[in-house]
């Protein structure tokens, strides 16, 4: 009886004690973001069904992906999280947006933040344009950091349709941003 608590015990500890290297997350990588190399690090985990994450000799393997939601620092990568599909998408255009403090919340903007853009008028009145529709549904891709020039770029994904009217409005810096409510 004695023995075979004994192998029991050592069986237990021999099994509890088993370890794998894994991938986890070194720093944020926002939704839509090519993961790097920097982006990566070795984690070691004691194996687990539940979990599923992507083993750290696969690591050359997701460099080059692209994030599929927002990675946080020092979450286990996990094959779901990733995507092969780059920014835009077909349909899609990659706008960037330059918008003054009052065009835009305080309330930092985040990837994959539905919102709408607002054309405005130069007295900051509500632009109306025949043929036009008056807003434009975005989803935000990356928000850059005040300029000297005290604008701030946020780069949008629209509708290819609207990718035009927007891009001419926003070079003339009359879109005003509106966060929309989550789903």
């Amino acid at each position: 009886m004695v023995v075979l608590g004994a192998l029991g015990a050592t069986y237990l500890a021999t099994s509890l004690g088993q370890t794998t290297a894994v991938i986890a997350i070194a720093r944020e990588v926002p939704w839509g973001q090519t993961l790097t190399a920097a982006d990566l690090v070795e984690a070691t985990i004691s194996a687990d069904p539940a979990l599923e994450p992507i083993p750290y000799v696969d690591r050359d393997e997701v460099i080059g992906l692209v994030a599929a939601t927002t990675l946080g620092p020092g979450s286990l990568l996990t094959r779901d999280a990733l995507t092969d599909e780059r920014l835009p998408a077909p349909g899609q255009q990659l706008i960037g947006v330059g918008v003054s403090l009052v065009q835009l919340p305080t309330t930092p903007l985040r990837p994959g933040d539905d919102v709408l853009l607002v054309p405005v008028a130069a007295g900051s009145a509500p632009a109306t344009t025949q043929g036009v529709p008056s807003v434009v549904e975005a989803t935000v891709v990356n928000s850059g950091p005040p300029g000297t020039d005290g604008l701030r770029v946020v780069d949008v994904l629209v509708d290819e349709a609207d990718g035009p009217d927007v891009a001419a409005r926003a070079a003339a810096g009359l879109i005003a941003i509106v966060v929309v409510a989550g789903e």
